[in-house]
């Protein structure tokens, strides 16, 4: 099964961007405040994985 969801970025600062965590992913992957999450980006392939770190 796919789930797609989009959000929009807007800026944090100068530099950084922030966007949101969509409701679906955050009861789906049980995402808890104080969760991590490691972004692991391919750039031969320019594919990004995200991983929830409890």
């Amino acid at each position: 099964m796919k789930i797609k969801e989009e959000t929009k970025v807007r800026n944090q600062g100068e530099i950084s961007l922030i966007t949101t965590i969509p409701k679906t992913y955050v009861k789906a992957l049980d995402i808890k405040s104080g969760d991590t999450i490691e972004w692991t980006l391919n750039t031969e392939t320019e594919t990004l994985e995200l991983k929830i770190v409890k």
